[in-house]
């Protein structure tokens, strides 16, 4: 698959997910969330199954044998939507995470491009700003520039 086949499910997978979080901050009331007291935005299930269903999504993606530029292309907009995307806190905080999600995909990438995605990223996340699941998408893109 190329790039762009690759790319627009998860763009619209991206895109659904920013409307209902963006929901929920218009639709919250004082005092939810506030000290663990009420429910609030981030406590809500959307969170959960919007990494649910990327791993679904990748997975379906990873059997179709996407090719190393489309691999790239897709990793590149995942790797980038938590800075570059205009989303509420609780996404950007959630598009971070799923970055894990991304370790088999890595594999498909041709080294050059490991490279070049893992240099991008190491500037883009400092080394004390990462998630535990940034630490293992890099420790992949890692092995992918050693291949």
């Amino acid at each position: 698959m190329t790039g762009t086949e690759l790319l627009r499910p998860v763009q619209e997978l991206y895109e659904a997910y920013m409307a209902e979080t963006a929901q929920l901050e218009r639709d919250k009331k004082l005092g939810d969330g506030y000290m663990g007291l009420k429910p609030g935005p981030k406590d809500a299930p959307c969170h959960g199954q919007f990494a649910k269903d990327l791993e679904r999504l990748l997975g379906e993606l990873l059997a179709t044998e996407p090719d190393p530029a489309g691999t790239r292309a897709l990793l590149e907009y995942i790797y980038r939507a938590p800075q570059t995307l205009r989303a509420p806190e609780t996404a950007r905080w959630m598009f971070q995470a799923v970055h894990g999600l991304t370790v088999p995909l890595i594999g498909r990438l041709a080294p050059a491009d490991a490279r070049a995605l893992r240099e991008e990223y190491v500037k883009r996340y400092k080394r004390w700003d990462r998630l535990p699941a940034q630490k293992k998408a890099l420790a992949a893109l890692d092995r992918a520039c050693k291949e």
